[in-house]
């Protein structure tokens, strides 16, 4: 036995723990559809992962035939929100441009399928709409 394991002084290994990246309750954060099926409908935000998509299981479901199943997903994690792509078939677009992951920020448009959505956060505190990070 080597000298620290005899003296009971052994190293002790331990996964680190998960850090839960809970969007701030002061943040209203959600979605609105601009243009599309359900335009003018608001989508909270609540889970620090959303997907959006065609299919019932997404988070958001959108009744748009140009969507994926799984189409993008936004999460926030390190003080920031993320817009991903998901594989989709006809891609996620930011501000017209293709994206696979990006940043997103606080009236930021976002395009899936024939669908048009914008990004707003509130910070319900002070009642204004800003941006963060």
């Amino acid at each position: 036995m080597a000298e620290s394991e005899q003296g009971g002084d052994s190293t002790q290994i331990r996964m680190p723990s998960k850090a839960t990246q809970q969007i701030p309750e002061r943040y209203h954060v959600s979605i609105v559809i601009l243009a599309g099926h359900a335009e003018g409908m608001e989508y909270p935000l609540t889970k620090e992962y959303t997907t959006i998509g065609r299919d019932r299981s997404s988070d958001i479901a959108l009744r748009d035939p140009l969507v994926s199943r799984q189409h993008t997903a936004i999460q926030y994690a390190d003080g920031q929100f993320t817009i991903k792509d998901l594989g989709s078939t006809n891609g996620t677009f930011l501000s017209g441009k293709m994206i696979l992951t990006s940043r997103i920020e606080n009236r930021d448009k976002f395009q899936v399928g024939d669908t048009m959505i914008q990004f707003i956060i509130e910070d319900t505190s002070k009642g204004k709409v800003f941006e963060i990070g």
